[in-house]
């Protein structure tokens, strides 16, 4: 059957039509979005003067300073976006400007909006603009209906910057509307360094996630002052095995010599391949050199992981360690392939400027 000349003609046009309006919607559409942000960057270059006139408590070229209740929405925006990069009195003059032209009071009043979307960029917005006021507003959607709204509530608590909110963050790792540890675990990084008294206490929290989270927190800070207590979850043999790991783990950041005994203790003692393979890569972070003969041994482990990690762990020990897999990789078993690989990564130049110290 053929198609009529006049019908294939028709649709032919039809369709060029059709692509004639496409392509003149997504150049309108350009046009548009870039009219706006030549509207948006106006406004912020007419309002950034008086953000600085505020910060710096002076008037805008010689004259009275302008009402700042009184100045546009959009004034509002460029507040909140330099916010995370102020600290210190600044910050705090650009909060006390968001609470004088009623937006925190507009935030808090939007926290218990039905729809979500406003709940979480309520909660969001007071995390950077109200600082530690309103903590309890901000905790209390920690057990929102809406993921979306725990998680935002999670981020604007690190981002107020109140260690009271450590107890509570880590009761969200556990329960039916538990947190992600993800977002727990960058809340209370955000948090900083004045939690670490309060991360060190939960280490005897009930919760066993929220155990395993702060031992890892605890690690990427290097907090020295926690290595005995860290140390003391890896040797408890009746520990849940996924806090002894982040553990282990922690305790190989912080890099104390003290802790070598108890990461020894866990590769030789424990039958988990995952608490072996993490107790060696922290003994080869740390570099006791107690930790040479129990690597060796760990060579023999049947799990290729825990071989693997303990080679690489004798090749960060320095001369010594390195000479002992050579020895390994020179003679037959299952350890030797493990060690060959690990000599092969760590290359020839780094034993060729050994042997020279050496001589």
């Amino acid at each position: 059957m053929t198609v009529p000349v006049g019908g294939a003609l028709l649709a032919g046009a039809a369709v060029t039509a059709l692509i004639i309006v496409l392509l003149l919607m997504v150049a309108t559409t350009h046009l548009l979005r870039g009219r706006r942000s030549a509207r948006d960057d106006r406004r912020k270059r007419e309002l950034m003067p008086l953000v600085h006139a505020v910060l710096d408590d002076d008037p805008v070229d010689g004259a009275p300073l302008p009402d700042v209740v009184g100045a546009p929405a959009d004034l509002d925006e460029i507040v909140l976006e330099l916010l995370p990069q102020l600290r210190g009195s600044d910050r705090q003059t650009l909060r006390d400007l968001l609470a004088e032209r009623g937006v925190v009071d507009r935030a808090v009043t939007d926290l218990t909006a039905r729809q979500s979307w406003r709940r979480g960029r309520a909660v969001a917005l007071l995390g950077s603009a109200a600082g530690t006021d309103h903590i309890a507003a901000m905790v209390e959607l920690l057990g929102d209906r809406s993921l979306e709204v725990r998680c935002a509530a999670a981020r604007a608590l690190g981002k107020a910057g109140d260690p009271a909110a450590v107890g509570s963050l880590l009761r969200a790792t556990d329960g039916e509307r538990a947190l992600p540890s993800g977002v727990l675990g960058m809340a209370l990084l955000d948090l900083g360094t004045t939690a670490l008294p309060i991360l060190r206490d939960a280490l005897d929290s009930r919760n066993r996630a929220a155990r395993g989270l702060v031992a890892e927190l605890l690690g990427v800070h290097g907090d020295p002052s926690a290595a005995p207590l860290l140390e003391d979850l890896v040797r408890d043999g009746g520990e849940d095995l996924g806090v002894r790991r982040s553990a282990a783990a922690a305790l190989g950041r912080i890099g104390s010599p003290t802790s070598a005994e108890p990461l020894v203790y866990a590769l030789s003692n424990s039958s988990d391949p995952g608490l072996q393979r993490t107790s060696a890569e922290a003994l080869g972070r740390i570099g006791h050199p107690l930790a040479t003969i129990p690597l060796l041994a760990g060579l023999a482990a049947d799990d290729i992981a825990v071989r693997a990690a303990c080679a690489d762990a004798l090749a960060a020990l320095g001369a010594d360690g390195r000479a002992s897999l050579e020895a390994v990789a020179a003679g037959p078993g299952a350890a030797a392939p493990v060690a060959r690989a690990a000599l092969d990564e760590l290359g020839p130049a780094v034993r060729r400027a050994e042997s020279v110290g050496a001589a």
